[in-house]
């Protein structure tokens, strides 16, 4: 079964893969195929022309390696146009947050017919798990479905990689949210042979549905691992002088501590420097305290730091 999905886009140029056949119709001889070096292979008999640009919808946060992917996976459909999208690539094209030490560059797929055989190297070709397997249709082209996705990556991810992925897919920042944490678990369950089955469910209940980030993912999950309790994903914060609403990353309301992760944006940008000083001061207009942390921080420090403010905020203080 088809669904689709929509997603803010934006028009991007890219090079649009094409058969020598097509080739030859535009006057592109099969030498200067093999030869000129605007010209790649992505497959057998797939090339893409790096001077030929157009535009296709993009989903607003695609970066490179999402382009790429989309490539060729549009360069493979055009001789099985039945292929969907499958396990890390269909995770790539859905914008969940893959460990930089994956280094796995195959096309994975998916095969709706059984009795189809592909042999080309670069590619994975792998049989729905079940008759019923919905695909998914995301700017116009198939994946299989979330649930599927998440089972097949259990074996290569860790618990904390399967819930920062978890957390992407039922949250925002990917596009999403593509499903809620409750479909997602019912319909994991309800697959027939997922590997890891264990991994996955606890995953399932360590994934939150309002994360906009991996590091949000990273710093919830680290917290808990460090042996705090888990703190809330985005807690409201009222201010009076501002009249406004704050939802710092994490935090512990009933203390009023909030934790943010701060990205290399906040030090290079003067402007985002100057509201993270505003902001501070509006936190602390609340009696709140906030903690940040990040990428090279030292996490002792910042641990200590924090069991500092816990016990000088706790009610038997």
């Amino acid at each position: 079964m088809w669904q689709s999905m929509n997603q803010a886009v934006d028009f991007r140029p890219v090079p649009l893969p094409c058969t020598a056949a097509e080739a030859r119709q535009r006057g592109i001889t099969a030498y200067a195929l093999a030869t000129h070096e605007r010209f790649g292979q992505i497959f057998r008999g797939i090339w893409v022309d790096s001077e030929s640009l157009t535009d296709v919808p993009t989903p607003h946060w695609a970066d490179h390696q999402w382009l790429g992917t989309w490539m060729r996976m549009t360069g493979i459909r055009m001789l099985y146009p039945d292929l969907a999208a499958d396990h890390l690539t269909a995770a790539r094209l859905y914008g969940l947050p893959l460990p930089s030490r994956i280094s796995d560059k195959n096309v994975h797929v998916a095969a709706a017919s059984r009795n189809l055989r592909i042999n080309r190297p670069g590619l994975v070709v792998r049989r729905p798990m079940t008759l019923a397997t919905e695909w998914i249709e995301l700017l116009g082209m198939p994946l299989v479905t979330i649930p599927r996705v998440i089972a097949t990556l259990a074996p290569l991810f860790s618990l904390n990689e399967l819930v920062t992925a978890g957390d992407a897919a039922i949250g925002k920042h990917a596009g999403g949210p593509y499903i809620t944490r409750d479909r997602l678990r019912e319909e994991i369950a309800a697959l027939p042979r997922v590997a890891h089955r264990r991994r996955v469910q606890k995953a399932l209940t360590l994934m939150r549905e309002t994360v906009d980030s991996p590091k949000e993912s990273w710093l919830r999950l680290w917290l808990i691992d460090s042996g705090f309790r888990e703190p809330v994903v985005h807690p409201a914060v009222y201010s009076r002088l501002d009249d406004c609403m704050l939802h710092p990353d994490l935090g512990y309301p009933e203390l009023r501590i909030a934790i943010e992760y701060e990205g290399d944006h906040h030090r290079f940008s003067p402007a985002q420097y100057a509201q993270d000083i505003r902001r501070k001061e509006l936190f602390e207009a609340e009696g709140w305290v906030l903690l940040r942390v990040a990428k090279k921080c030292d996490l002792a420090s910042f641990a200590k730091r924090l069991r500092h403010y816990i016990a000088k905020r706790s009610p038997s203080h």
